[in-house]
């Protein structure tokens, strides 16, 4: 019969209030935006002392860096729910498609993970690795456009990062207001979607 020494429950218990914590962060960050997750506010969500908060994640950072990988996590989720498809195009077409959803339907994650809603916060090693995993879905789909000669630069990461550089350029000048709406944003993605994936895939019919 398996147990937990007193040190053991207690650890564990912390980690379940820590996510629980979190949780109680994410939805006001979903609900109100970045500017409304504070300490303060979060121990009014979960009816306790700011102290205990505190505690646990010993600054605002700590819950911040959490609230990061989670929406990583999010952001994976929503690339490997692509249908993968045989015409390569159409793949990177919907990725693409998943990058615009995520950042439309997750914008308060977006704005914390790539639009610097937290000025204070830097993502330490942790999470830029988690940013890394949460695009390997992307990365997998153009090592196998390079390995199918559909596409002739070496380096799948560095592909996938000049075309969210890209796409994200247009999404954050869309959150600051530079875009007049929607769906001139919309127009202007898809536009650099369709620019990026030509200089792309007829590289390799050069």
């Amino acid at each position: 019969m398996s147990f937990k020494t007193y040190k053991q429950s207690k650890l564990q218990h912390a980690e379940e209030l820590k996510l629980t914590i979190v949780e109680a962060a994410a939805k006001i960050l979903q609900e109100q935006g970045p500017e409304a997750v504070t300490i303060r506010k979060v121990a009014e969500k979960m009816e306790c002392s700011t102290k205990i908060i505190y505690n646990l994640f010993t600054n605002k950072d700590g819950l911040i860096k959490l609230l990061y990988l989670d929406g990583c996590k999010i952001l994976s989720s929503s690339f490997q729910s692509v249908n993968r498809q045989d015409n390569m195009e159409s793949c990177l077409r919907a990725l693409c498609e998943a990058y615009w959803d995520f950042s439309r339907n997750y914008s308060s994650y977006y704005q914390l993970m790539f639009g610097g809603a937290f000025t204070e916060f830097k993502p330490e090693e942790e999470s830029i690795h988690a940013t890394t995993t949460a695009l390997e879905q992307f990365i997998l789909v153009i090592k196998e456009a390079m390995e199918a000669g559909l596409i002739l630069e070496k380096d799948p990461l560095q592909v996938v990062r000049v075309i969210w550089a890209s796409l994200h350029g247009v999404i954050h000048l869309y959150l600051g207001g530079h875009i007049e709406n929607l769906q001139t944003a919309k127009a202007l993605y898809d536009k650099s979607v369709s620019n990026l994936i030509q200089t792309y895939l007829q590289s390799s019919n050069e």
